[in-house]
């Protein structure tokens, strides 16, 4: 079972990066996107050596779908 702010999270990834802008307030809370790695519905993916973005992994795909998303 998801929390509100860990649902609240997967939609904001799952709408892609120009979403997670970090210049305003949709930014992601570590805690949530922690629980969401651990619960493999995101994965971390390293981009350009330092930078990690979340990523939507199939599971959190059929879980967004199942919310009718």
């Amino acid at each position: 079972m998801l929390s509100p702010h860990e649902l609240a999270t997967l939609l904001l990834i799952s709408d892609g990066p120009d979403s997670l802008d970090s210049t305003d307030s949709r930014q992601i809370d570590p805690a949530d996107l922690n629980a969401l790695v651990d619960k493999q519905l995101v994965q971390l993916e390293v981009l350009h050596g330092c930078h990690q973005s979340p990523r939507i992994t199939s599971h959190g795909y059929s879980m967004l779908k199942a919310m009718g998303r």
